[in-house]
């Protein structure tokens, strides 16, 4: 046998030895994974298995209680989500009814809310009113004198809004002609130059200054008139006293007819 022939029966020979040391040690040291259950040591020697069956029976133990636990819950959470919809449904037909109404017959109502502590119902002041189904009592509103208040939903105040917009618009355009009209007759009356009306004003002053002129003329024409009617008056006398005269002349025949 040569020499290297002899290295590797050693080699064999040392791996067969670790081989078999390492067997022995799993088999003193190893994991039992069956389900053997040895009561009559002490301790009691058990498989893995056979533990992890015990340990899993003592946790299904805990599991039937919080199932129905869970369940009940459940149940519960159930019922909360349907009474939920419920309620959003009556919640969403009175927010209706205060956005469109119609609200003139009924009125726009309010939560009703406790006014002292109630020890049989156990609802504290201030606390809201719930009806036998559970929700919100709705009650008129009243101002601070106690007065209930007849309320209309917000879409016809909008459309009583709109029918007051329009009134004061076509009082706007009314007040506006107006205002117009009385420019108009403002300048008939006060005039205005730069339009070229004559004012009624601008008139009266105009014929109040020709009868100042007038009354000027006739203060100057005053004295003239005395002045012509004593000339008058005298030439009527010497006129009646010529007639007579002529008449005289003409009976003592001084003068033919």
């Amino acid at each position: 046998m040569t020499r290297f022939g002899k290295l590797l029966v050693f080699l064999n020979l040392g791996l067969a030895v670790m081989l078999a040391a390492w067997s022995f040690n799993l088999y003193v040291n190893g994991i039992d994974w069956t389900d053997r259950k040895d009561t009559k040591t002490t301790p009691p020697k058990m498989g893995q298995f056979a533990l992890r069956a015990a340990q899993l029976d003592e946790l299904w133990k805990n599991v039937a209680p919080a199932q129905k636990d869970w369940l009940g819950e459940r149940n519960k959470l159930a019922n909360e989500e349907k009474r939920l919809a419920a309620e959003r449904l009556w919640y969403d037909k009175e927010v209706r009814y205060v956005l469109y109404g119609p609200a003139k017959a009924r009125g726009i109502r309010e939560i009703a809310l406790a006014v002292k502590d109630d020890p049989t119902t156990r609802v504290k002041r201030g606390e809201v009113l719930l009806d036998a189904q559970g929700y919100p009592q709705l009650v008129p509103i009243r101002d601070p004198a106690n007065v209930p208040l007849q309320l209309q939903s917000l879409a016809e105040y909008n459309k009583e809004a709109e029918g007051i917009q329009k009134d004061i618009e076509q009082l706007m355009a009314q007040h506006a002609a107006q205002i117009a009209e009385a420019n108009a007759l403002t300048d008939k009356i006060i005039g205005d130059k730069s339009k070229g009306v004559r004012g009624l004003q601008q008139r009266i002053n105009d014929e109040q200054d020709k009868n100042a002129g007038v009354l000027a003329e006739i203060k100057l024409v005053e004295p003239q008139l005395l002045n012509t009617l004593v000339e008058a008056d005298l030439v009527n006398k010497r006129r009646a006293q010529m007639k007579r005269r002529i008449d005289e002349l003409k009976r003592a025949k001084v003068v033919s007819k």
